[in-house]
């Protein structure tokens, strides 16, 4: 048995996650149009569709490091699933309150999740063994391993990948649209929030009142660079400021505001996919836990 290593790299389906808008189902060539009447709640709502089910993400990576095992490796991967989702982030900023800002700063604001292994360390090295990637993602030729479906094209799923997608999804098909194909499906409304004019009125309203401080920045994501290149005490100062002005403005009230235009629009028109997907969530949390005891 090769030595224990927890997995930094999602499994196969990053892939997933990043595959082309223009796979996701009922995609629009044109950005989302907002509503009339936004309903207040749909941004939660969106949130929650974008994010995969905690219980069979983790019972996707149990049951490939139970494959992985028989294969020689004692290698647990880290979910590939989005968890949570903040959609103000993919607007441009992420939430920050004062609490969070006095306890850890700007730690919101670091990156999440897996990512590439530095170059030489342990798990590197072990991603760079082609017999371990093998046992993950199949043999060649990797056309054999390609899903392509009517919800998309690009995933890797050979190996134990495919093997744990299978317990637990019960197909490829289905895990794509329960995880990186569900948080695309938002991106035409996201992208479309993210040019409206009540933006730049919250910034604006923000910039105002950080100008009454020690630190008067034009823009909370210049206040969240000066504060992670400074780090220590100072960052939390900054962040403290930061976020004081945000809740003095209703900073993070009116993003969701805008948000709440463009996704009451957007939700809509994903109903059905919305409802099957819920669907497709439950029944791989139930063979998740089924896996997991």
């Amino acid at each position: 048995m090769k030595k224990k290593t927890i997995g930094a790299l999602i499994l196969a389906a990053g892939a997933a996650a990043t595959l082309a808008a223009a796979a996701t189902p009922g995609l629009s060539s044109t950005l989302t149009k907002p509503a009339d009447h936004p309903e207040s709640g749909i941004t939660w709502a969106a949130e929650q569709f974008a994010s995969a089910d905690v219980t069979a993400e983790k019972g996707l990576a149990e049951a490939v490091r139970r494959c992985m095992a028989k294969a020689g490796y004692d290698y647990t991967p880290a979910s590939a699933g989005q968890s949570t989702v903040d959609l103000k982030h993919h607007i441009g900023f992420d939430t920050l309150t004062v609490e969070a800002a006095r306890a850890s700063g700007y730690a919101s604001s670091k990156p999440k999740g897996p990512g590439e292994p530095a170059e030489g360390s342990e798990l590197g090295k072990l991603f760079a063994d082609p017999a371990f990637q093998r046992a993950l993602h199949g043999g060649e030729p990797q056309e054999q391993n390609t899903v392509r479906s009517s919800q998309g094209t690009g995933m890797l799923a050979g190996g134990c990948t495919a093997e744990g997608i299978t317990a637990v999804y019960g197909n490829a098909n289905d895990y794509m649209r329960a995880t990186g194909l569900a948080f695309n499906s938002l991106l035409v409304a996201t992208n479309a929030a993210g040019q409206d004019s009540d933006i730049e009125a919250a910034v604006v309203a923000w910039k105002e009142c950080m100008t009454t401080t020690a630190f008067p920045y034009s823009r909370p994501g210049e206040a969240v660079s000066a504060g992670l290149e400074a780090g220590g005490q100072k960052e939390l100062k900054i962040a403290v400021t930061d976020a004081t002005c945000r809740e003095k403005t209703d900073f993070d009230a009116k993003l969701t505001a805008v948000l709440d235009k463009y996704l009451t629009t957007r939700m809509k028109e994903l109903e059905t996919e919305v409802a099957e997907v819920r669907q497709i969530r439950n029944d791989a949390s139930a063979r998740a836990s089924a896996l997991l005891g």
